[in-house]
């Protein structure tokens, strides 16, 4: 039996191991830890001078984002361990497994574009009227933009894939005992964690951020309850998230 698996979590729920405590932490955590680290990078804008810190912070996400990671990581890895698992258990890696999981990964992409483009031009359309969008990833310097794209990414990827998926989904659809509320309230908190990667304090592009990111988030979780397997969603989400820095490079 899987370490992460729903009948090991069916197990830890009646062995009192698993516990609504840590799922409700961990729910809120990564958008809180978004806005604390860009704080960080605004404090250091403000040093060095900068009349508007808040707003020349807000294209570093690919930066700040590490540390974001590393404190979702640390809150993982406390409450993974409270149950008796490391994070390798809560990421599902087996290396018997590995070549059909990046094979997968690559497979998942062009599904997953269709999910993200038809839920931003769709977010879009209903926030401004088209499916026209800003972008907020410029700016940035060749350094941070090639960090961006070549150790960021990958990072973030699977945090944010074990966070919601390994972590919460599955946690929420044991605990609550229904698999569609664990989708449903997953989904949300998922797709509105946008609204403060990063904060601009403009509602518009914060509704935006926010329901151009449902349809993917939605299909995200449905998918990792149908498949178990972390590691494919975590490659296809990070070569994407990749993707976002390297477009204003290539302009």
């Amino acid at each position: 039996m899987a370490p992460n698996s729903y009948q090991a979590l069916i197990g830890r729920r009646q062995a009192g191991t698993l516990t609504w405590r840590g799922p409700l932490v961990v729910l809120f955590a990564r958008a809180a830890c978004a806005v604390i680290a860009q704080a960080i990078v605004a404090v250091i804008f403000a040093l060095r001078g900068s009349s508007t810190p808040w707003h020349d912070s807000e294209p570093w996400l690919p930066v700040y984002g590490t540390l974001i990671d590393a404190a979702c990581l640390a809150l993982l890895w406390r409450y993974s361990r409270r149950e008796g698992m490391t994070l390798v258990d809560l990421a599902g890696f087996d290396r018997t497994r590995l070549p059909r999981d990046l094979l997968l990964g690559l497979a998942l992409i062009p599904v997953s574009l269709v999910f993200i483009f038809g839920g931003v031009h769709a977010a879009g359309w209903m926030v401004y009227g088209s499916i026209r969008q800003p972008y907020f990833l410029t700016d940035l310097p060749l350094s941070a933009s090639l960090y961006g794209l070549l150790v960021w990414p990958f990072i973030w990827g699977l945090t944010e894939q074990m966070t919601y998926n390994g972590y919460l989904v599955s946690r929420f659809q044991v605990l609550s005992g229904s698999t569609w509320k664990a989708i449903l309230v997953i989904s949300l908190v998922w797709a509105a964690q946008h609204a403060f990667m990063p904060l601009t304090f403009d509602p518009r592009f914060m509704v935006f951020r926010t329901l151009g990111s449902i349809p993917f988030a939605l299909f995200e979780t449905y998918l990792y309850l149908r498949i178990r397997r972390l590691i494919p969603l975590a490659l296809a989400h990070a070569l994407m998230d990749g993707a976002t820095v390297l477009i204003p490079l290539l302009r």
